[in-house]
Formats: C-alpha cells, structure tokens, sequence
C-alpha cells in the first residue's frame, strides 16, 4: 500500500480541505498520515497570507526530499495560487494547482499509481479521527478586499454551501467530535449568495438537538447584531468566544486598510456581545506597522485594545504582499518590533485579567490531550485547562471543572 503525508500550513479552511484530500485518497487505498513524515507521496496545502507563510510553504519541498529523496510531490493552496512556478522544482513535483478543486488532487494522485489493489470505493467517506474540535467548512471565498490581504484574489467571490449539504456534512462530524467550528473564509458572508438566507444563525440553528457544542472560527463585526446574539443565547451547546476581527484601533488606520467599520462601532458590537454573554471570551487579530500607521496612530490602537480588554490577541507585523492596494501605500511606520513587543504585554496582561475573572467557576470542557502529567481542555470561552486526575480520562470526553489558579497559557482546574 502506497503512503501519503499531507503537509498543511495556514487556516482552518486549508486544514478541512486537507482532511478531504485524505478522505478521499484513504477510500483509493491510500495509507494517509497528516504532518511531515516518511512517505511516498506528500501533499503540501500552502498558504498565502504572509511572506513567511509563503517562504515556509516553499521550503517543505527540501524538508521532504531529505527524507524521501524519492519522493513524489503534488501542491494545491493559496502560495501555489500567487505563485506556481516557485513550487516547479523539478520532476519530483509531479503538479501544482492552486486553490480551485483541492479534492482533485486525489484522483491525480490514484491515476499515477494504478498499481493499487486495495480500492475500497470511489465513493466520499468521512475521515474518523480522534479529534475533539472538528471543522465544518460552511463558505468560501472573499468580498472584502481589504488592501493588505491577497485571499480574495486567489480564493475568488464569496459562496456560501447549501444548508442541506452543510447539515449532512454536520451528521458525520457529530460522532467524531464533541466540539465543531463552524469555518469559511469570510464566515460573517454566509447566506449573502443565497436568497431568502436569514444568514449565518441559519447555520447555528442546524446544531439546535446536536449532541455536539459549537463555536464560529472568526466573525466581522457587521454579522453581530441583536438579533444574531439573542437567538444564540438559547442554545445551551454554544460556546461563548467570539474571536471579532479589529486589525487596528486607529479610524484613520481602518480606513486605509479598507475595514468597513470604526473603532466606536467595533466597541458598540463588544459590548453588545457582552450583553448576551457577560462572561464571554472575546479574542481577535491585530496588524502592527500597516504602512500608514503613524506613531499617534499606533498609542490609539494600544489605548483602544485596553478599552477592549480582549481576552486573548493574535499579533502580525505587517507583512507586504505583492499585488494588494497596500503594497503601493507610502511605508510611515516606525520602530515596528517594539510595537510589537509593547501589543504583546498588554494583551498577556489581559489575557491574564480573564483568566482571574473566572478561577472559582466552573466550565464545562473536552478533554483533548495530555501534556506533562495534566489532561489539557478548553472551556466554551476558551480557556485552556490543565487538569489533573487519578483515573483515567478518554479524548473527547465531556467533564465539568473549577478553575483553581492561573497557570501557564491558562488554568489549574478540578473536576468537579
């Protein structure tokens, strides 16, 4: 039996495509892995988003051949979308596409290895993992265009898949996985392309007598409303983070990165958020140095995320991509690492500020894995617990718990 690893860099969208890449190749008779390792054949599923992820898309192609000098390479993604001669290498890269029909590359793969005998179907299988947090990829694609990003151009307009396909999608996730996150590439569009879509809850209501909780992946600001929040406050499998992407605190900022809302309309939705869910975790991304941001520009965005208090931040330098609106931009942003460096404290002081909120009440998690003698879970508002325990727990276990004392990137929790 022929071996393949799939090798997958960048978001939750890549990681559902890869695993239907696998799907697919496991009902040919493939013995799939996922992650580097010895193989025959490898899959890398690039990504796009930075010059950094793009660089270390590239460089998997010497990673493998110093295992497998042998080897047989297939690339898809959004870095062999922007860039496909980059990825020809050689013979040992047998084809490249970018980020159109994936799945595809399965049967590319099966047609140049016809020595296969054990065939099992041709028809789509779910992949059983062990997971306890799956993805259910729900929309593809991007309107947005927002002049630092190069996904729309290579991920193309926004689709939304049909609540009949997402909803069967969903029925074979639910015995794998006590955890789903609902994921698409602008996830806040769901419903646009569909007439008569009541949105993204159309989504959230196919979980209401799941057995399965649930979470979205990251939301615009526009998609939260009253409406939206008050309907999600009934379910009682709903995990309360909302991971609102900001980007910058600064209007001026915004406006040249082509963000459709301001700050104080960004505030308006936080506190919105937390008045459905008091205690929710609320997370997000920042763009530090976006060429336009000026130092008064920069002490707005650290001001703003204070008035925020996020509970968990994800923090990018500005990295520039070639073809975007911003590429042409004139650079004004100064001393960028230590804008940085000073984000990053205040968000780990926040993060910890959170943290304190909730030691003495208890959550309900999942146990996920285990790490130096603890058990790690997550709470519904994400945050990770380390919980020890004299018998032995099982991944995707339910439980409730006690945050005890901070600790590490989270919690001390008891079982209670």
């Amino acid at each position: 039996m022929k071996t393949v690893s799939i090798i997958t860099l960048g978001c939750k969208v890549n990681q559902v495509e890869s695993e239907q890449i696998a799907e697919k190749l496991e009902t040919y008779g493939f013995d799939v892995s996922m992650g580097l390792g010895i193989s025959d054949i490898y899959v890398i599923n690039t990504c796009a988003v930075t010059n950094e992820a793009e660089r270390k898309s590239r460089n998997y192609i010497a990673k493998i051949l110093k295992l497998n000098e042998n080897a047989k390479i297939y690339v898809c993604g959004c870095s062999s979308e922007n860039s496909p001669d980059k990825f020809k290498k050689g013979d040992f890269v047998v084809k490249v596409i970018g980020t159109k029909d994936k799945i595809s590359l399965a049967d590319s793969i099966k047609s140049n290895y016809n020595e296969i005998e054990n065939i099992l179907s041709s028809e789509y299988k779910t992949r059983v993992t062990s997971r306890t947090r799956a993805d259910l990829f729900v929309q593809n694609g991007c309107n947005n265009f927002c002049t630092y990003c190069i996904i729309p151009y290579l991920r193309g307009r926004e689709t939304s898949f049909p609540l009949n396909e997402i909803e069967k999608e969903l029925k074979l996730l639910e015995p794998i996985a006590n955890e789903i996150v609902i994921t698409g590439i602008n996830l806040s569009a769901y419903g646009k392309d569909i007439e008569g879509s009541d949105g993204l809850i159309e989504v959230a209501r196919l979980f209401r007598n799941s057995s399965a909780r649930f979470r979205f992946s990251s939301l615009e600001v526009n998609v939260i409303t009253e409406k939206f929040l008050s309907e999600l406050a009934t379910f009682d499998n709903f995990c309360d983070q909302f991971h609102l992407s900001l980007q910058s605190g600064s209007n001026n900022t915004l406006k040249a990165m082509n963000r459709h809302y301001t700050k104080e309309e960004y505030l308006e939705k936080v506190n919105l958020i937390r008045k459905f869910f008091p205690n929710a975790g609320i997370t997000t991304d920042i763009i530090v140095g976006f060429p336009t941001e000026s130092e008064a520009g920069a002490l707005e965005t650290l001001d703003f995320i204070k008035q925020v208090n996020f509970s968990d931040m994800h923090i990018f330098p500005y990295s520039k991509r070639n073809g975007t609106a911003a590429e042409k931009l004139k650079n004004v942003a100064k001393n960028v690492a230590n804008r940085v460096k000073e984000v990053t404290k205040v968000a780990e002081q926040m993060k910890s500020e959170f943290i304190g909120k909730n030691l003495g009440l208890t959550h309900e998690v999942i146990i996920e894995n285990q790490k130096d003698g603890y058990y790690l879970a997550h709470t519904k508002n994400f945050i990770l617990c380390y919980i020890k325990s004299n018998k032995k727990l099982e991944s995707n276990q339910k439980l409730n718990v006690k945050l005890i004392s901070a600790y590490a990137d989270g919690a001390f929790a008891e079982i209670v």
